[in-house]
């Protein structure tokens, strides 16, 4: 199995202390989490593919798309050519004024990808009780958010928009709680939170581990070469 909850939790926690040691604008925050996403894929694509991350090292590479070339967070090539992408988005504060902006960039990126025949799936980490930092004050919380159904919503809608080229082909949505006191991620409960019916839909489609199960599952439907 190349998920493992545990390892994915640490380093999200690794990627969040990170964050608060070289601020919001550095990349340091998503080497961690670039580093689990690329050793999970090497698990699934094998020996003879080459995975592109930002780490230390290596470097993302940049994908011809239908429209614009995109540097992708995470691709997968075969003898040189893309041959699968990944997205990470990692939202640690002020998440709602930027929600939209996220879901359509996020549409944008997947569209002009797809169209060029190129699997793409997205990665995105949440906090379900987001600080809210003002401008003029990016230490002291003015509030703190909650992530809500209306939040998550859309993006169960857009995962039942099959075999469209805005549509990710697979999704993986993972809410945590953060500790900042000692800097420890925890996985959010989403049965303690949302109900029943929401919260299985949820983790049926958008789960980490499906996320990957479903990366698998695409890996092993391709025709093997020599």
């Amino acid at each position: 199995m190349s998920y493992n909850e545990q390892t994915f939790l640490a380093a999200i926690q690794t990627s969040y202390i990170k964050y608060k040691e070289h601020g919001a604008r550095s990349t340091e925050k998503l080497k961690p989490l670039h580093l689990f996403v690329a050793d999970a894929l090497r698990l699934i694509w094998g020996s003879k593919a080459e995975i592109h991350y930002m780490g230390e090292g290596v470097k993302e590479l940049a994908v011809k798309g239908k429209f614009y070339p995109k540097k992708i967070d995470i691709a997968v090539t075969v003898d040189k050519k893309p041959v699968f992408c990944l997205g990470v988005k990692f939202v640690t504060s002020n998440y709602k004024q930027n929600a939209n902006n996220y879901f359509e960039g996020m549409m944008g990126e997947t569209a002009n990808i797809q169209s060029n025949q190129i699997p793409y799936a997205h990665l995105i980490i949440l906090r379900y009780q987001t600080p809210y930092y003002k401008k003029n004050n990016s230490v002291t919380p003015h509030k703190t958010e909650i992530i809500t159904k209306k939040d998550l919503q859309k993006y169960l809608n857009l995962m039942s928009d099959v075999n469209q080229v805005h549509s990710p082909q697979m999704l993986g949505i993972k809410l945590v709680d953060i500790d900042e006191v000692n800097q420890s991620v925890v996985s959010t409960d989403v049965n303690g939170h949302f109900d029943n019916k929401f919260a299985q839909e949820l983790e049926s489609v958008c789960s980490v581990a499906k996320m990957f199960q479903l990366i698998q599952n695409y890996k092993d439907s391709l025709p093997t070469t020599p």
